[in-house]
């Protein structure tokens, strides 16, 4: 057999090290990691907007952090949008609480006055009702509060102004530097 050729199976093939041992070749690594990185992921943004173990989610609380998530969910519902695009609008307003008590008492009263609403008609904790029907009835209540303004306004600015988003919602993005509407997108609405 030619030294190259045996060489060459050599280094495919998992190698046996000390003991029994399996080496680790660099494909197994690669793979191996990126399994870890995934799973890694899924642990830190599984249960709301921040890892438990972070210095905002600990002051505002893990119930108020997963209120708000699905307090922003109902406020704008897009049933095909991920988490993520809600908690980078969330994520600073929670991190800027973490640093300024104000900020902080208005998002976590804001969340417990949700939850008193939602038990006082409902029996259960806003996130526990399960008709997103029921959990409007509840945002009606405290739509006219500054909590509730500045919650809306930062979601709307944030998901909507987002240009990652605009195909999802069949926004072409701004046409005027191509002419303007009629010559680019004007046939092309399929949501009127």
């Amino acid at each position: 057999m030619n030294k190259n050729k045996k060489d060459l199976l050599q280094s495919t093939s998992a190698r046996k090290g000390k003991a029994g041992e399996v080496c680790m070749n660099r494909r197994r690594f690669l793979s191996k990691t990126g399994t870890y990185a995934v799973a890694a992921s899924a642990v830190v943004l599984g249960g709301g907007l921040f890892a438990p173990d972070s210095y905002a989610a600990k002051k505002i609380g893990e119930k108020a952090n997963t209120t708000l998530l699905k307090m922003a969910r109902d406020i704008y519902p897009h049933d095909t949008l991920e988490d993520k695009y809600y908690t980078q609008v969330l994520t600073p307003m929670i991190q800027a609480a973490a640093s300024d008590d104000k900020k902080l008492s208005e998002l976590a009263d804001g969340a417990k006055s949700l939850d008193q609403i939602a038990s006082q008609l409902f029996g259960v904790s806003y996130i526990d009702i399960k008709s997103e029907k029921d959990r409007v009835s509840v945002l009606k209540q405290i739509e006219s509060s500054p909590f509730f303004q500045n919650i809306k306004g930062a979601l709307m600015m944030g998901i909507y102004n987002n240009p990652d988003l605009w195909p999802r919602f069949g926004y072409g993005g701004s046409a005027w530097e191509k002419g303007g509407y009629i010559n680019r997108g004007y046939n092309d609405i399929d949501w009127i």
